[in-house]
């Protein structure tokens, strides 16, 4: 039970005035020093950064780092940044791609211009992970992962779309190397999922425009697996049935994702709640959940929707 602000009245959690004197009921908020989003008063952790909101005498929440590095000696930052790159761009040629042409990717690397001015921007990267740490504000173990695993990521991107065309056996669209340093709050979110997915190539019939959409499909697909909030935008649907009754099938709106495969129940994850998206064998799993459609929409889907939940 919560308290009126008014007067001290218990009240329901859920209640949005007070039984007793009508005031409106104010959700208390504390700020994250970590991130500065509001949250409820009552939480434990920052529903943005993760941040744990403890006594004054209580620990931090711990934290693994992704690339450890040793501050105290400079010079071996950029070589171990080096080490942490080619340990990723083995792991996305082996998501991604064909991992026995991992050494044609290596020799591709070092012989174009991409290899031979990536030593530049390693250095560059040594030098903003040293300005964070120097910094000591909120969590820097936690902001120097994010800061390297979203340029090396979005390096591997640009050389794998850009100088690795022939190699590649997921053709992956140069549209989404525009999204390196996407805000959700100035992307345009159905245009990003289109070009993450770039379904125009792929055999699953899909919808944006839902006035166009045969009625029954629209019926089906909110059957079976499509359940928005009443004012939840609807960004895409595609129908993965064999003969077009889209009951199985998978949707995105602003909001999350939905989707149901065969023999499966329906699903939906938001992406505020995105929290892992694997690659198994010939599907992915998010949020511990199955997801299949194709082999390239399973890798193209995966990839936008990590760039959904750093967003998110």
């Amino acid at each position: 039970m919560n308290k009126c602000n008014n007067c001290n009245t218990s009240i329901l959690n859920d209640a949005r005035f007070c039984h007793n004197c009508g005031t409106k009921v104010i959700s208390a908020t504390i700020t994250c020093p970590d991130c500065h989003t509001s949250n409820l008063v009552k939480a434990a952790f920052c529903k943005s950064c993760g941040y744990f909101f403890s006594k004054k005498n209580a620990p931090r929440e711990s934290y693994d780092a992704i690339y450890p590095l040793n501050f105290k000696e400079t010079n071996s930052i950029a070589p171990d940044l080096k080490e942490y790159f080619f340990k990723d761009f083995l792991e996305q040629i082996r998501e991604e791609q064909n991992l026995k042409k991992y050494d044609q990717y290596l020799e591709r690397f070092y012989d174009s211009d991409f290899g031979k001015n990536f030593e530049v921007r390693l250095n560059q990267l040594a030098e903003e992970a040293y300005s964070i740490h120097a910094k000591q504000n909120g969590n820097v173990q936690r902001k120097v992962d994010q800061m390297i695993y979203s340029n090396f990521n979005n390096l591997l991107d640009h050389f794998i779309i850009l100088f690795c065309h022939d190699l590649n056996s997921t053709q992956l669209s140069e549209e989404i190397l525009a999204y390196h340093d996407a805000k959700k709050e100035t992307v345009d979110l159905q245009l990003m999922i289109l070009d993450y997915l770039h379904l125009e190539n792929e055999k699953e019939d899909f919808f944006i425009d839902f006035v166009t959409m045969p009625v029954k499909k629209l019926r089906n697909a909110s059957i079976a697996f499509l359940f928005p909030a009443k004012d939840e935008k609807i960004m895409l649907i595609a129908d993965q049935t064999i003969f077009g009754s889209c009951k199985e099938g998978f949707s995105l709106t602003e909001k999350g994702i939905y989707w149901k495969a065969h023999f499966e129940k329906a699903n939906k994850v938001f992406f505020h709640e995105l929290i892992s998206i694997k690659i198994e064998k010939d599907w992915i799993t998010i949020n511990g959940h199955f997801f299949n459609v194709s082999p390239s929409v399973n890798i193209k889907m995966m990839k936008l929707l990590r760039k959904l939940k750093e967003m998110y």
